[in-house]
């Protein structure tokens, strides 16, 4: 293949999504408004939109059910993801070292963001609530959208060209959720526990969105699922 088609292959669909991953770690890590990833951002949104490689097609063309079906995909997503962190993952750190272990940043998700929170304050300068709101708005507002375009418009869209279904989905899922651990390299000390518990619970949301691309050929519905899975943590406190 040509160096002007190589982005259409399987090696170029990989060396794209790793260079993208290189340059959300240095906005997550060294940049001065770390641990914002804006350059990262722009290219994920602009890579699909380039090569024009997402399909929407007209809302109209769903039934009402589809449209129903979202916010009751997503909850059972996050029920799913709760019952990996809360019932299982949890357990088992209980098990290994004692209860008190879930308020440490390196085994806990929650903890784990608090910490980056602080982080993110003290590096840039921002107050611990601005710092915080600015960096869970600016994830709400723009990964159910951008997120989509990139990993299932460009990467699952890309793939499907030369492989299964199965295939595409699987690798597209795993460079979304492997995509989450550069998010914590602004901490002292990697939350290897934590960001992996993380990691985890983005497999089953980018397992099912990409299902639903594949069997819709469209963007919308699991644009409005990723969606309603960001917001729901937060309208249930």
């Amino acid at each position: 293949m040509d160096r002007a088609h190589f982005h259409e292959s399987t090696l170029g669909v990989l060396v794209v999504s790793i260079a993208l991953m290189g340059i959300a770690a240095l906005e997550n890590s060294v940049a001065p408004w770390a641990p914002y990833y804006v350059v990262y951002a722009a290219l994920a949104t602009y890579v699909p939109l380039r090569w024009k490689m997402y399909q929407f097609g007209s809302p109209r063309g769903y039934h009402w059910w589809a449209w129903a079906a979202c916010p009751v995909i997503a909850i059972v997503l996050q029920a799913v993801c709760s019952v990996i962190v809360n019932i299982w993952y949890a357990r088992v750190v209980v098990a290994i070292d004692g209860p008190e272990r879930l308020a440490d940043p390196i085994i806990a998700v929650p903890a784990m963001f608090d910490a980056l929170f602080v982080a993110a304050s003290e590096h840039t300068g921002l107050s611990l609530p601005v710092a915080k709101w600015l960096y869970l708005g600016f994830i709400v507002a723009w990964a159910g959208l951008g997120e989509e375009l990139y990993f299932r418009g460009y990467v699952q869209g890309m793939l499907r060209r030369h492989h299964s279904a199965r295939y595409s989905i699987a690798v597209a899922t795993l460079l979304f959720a492997v995509r989450h651990y550069v998010q914590m390299l602004l901490l002292p000390q990697y939350p290897i526990f934590a960001a992996s518990a993380w990691v985890l619970m983005a497999v089953p949301l980018g397992i099912v969105t990409g299902l639903i691309y594949e069997k819709t050929r469209s963007l919308w519905l699991p644009v409005v699922i990723h969606y309603l899975f960001n917001i729901i943590p937060f309208l249930v406190g």
